[in-house]
């Protein structure tokens, strides 16, 4: 099973995680962190803590913020990582759901085109 750490500003993290349970239920191997009121470097100390040997999956929220910028200085993690920006609901269930059928690089590219298949435009009739 590939692990999920949610990175993200303030209680968005948490509010993803609780949206998602409350459509799929309780879910194991993902660990939420905040970077509310926390240095570059207390983000990356927390995001290592949490690693394990596990392939791991890190969402963030904004490519270029606090959390993505942490997250991508990281060097010398155990085992296989990746990270992916933009996390959303749709991120969120779709990794939920295909964590134990994909390796890790098939699943960031599959929760990628899931996140944005979620985005959608409509006019009004």
């Amino acid at each position: 099973m590939v692990r999920a750490i949610l990175v993200t500003h303030g209680t968005l993290g948490q509010s993803l995680y609780d949206a998602a349970i409350s459509v799929l239920g309780p879910q194991s191997g993902a660990s939420v962190l905040s970077n509310s009121g926390l240095s570059l470097e207390q983000i990356q100390s927390r995001v290592r803590a949490l690693v394990t040997d596990e392939p791991t999956l890190i969402m963030v929220d904004l490519c270029g913020g606090s959390p993505f910028m942490a997250c991508c200085a990281l060097n010398n993690l155990p085992g296989d990582t990746a990270i992916v920006s933009g996390v959303n609901l749709p991120m969120l269930l779709s990794y939920f759901t295909k964590r134990d059928k994909m390796s890790l690089l098939d699943l960031s590219q599959t929760v990628e085109r899931d996140a944005v298949r979620g985005i959608q435009t409509r006019q009004p009739a």
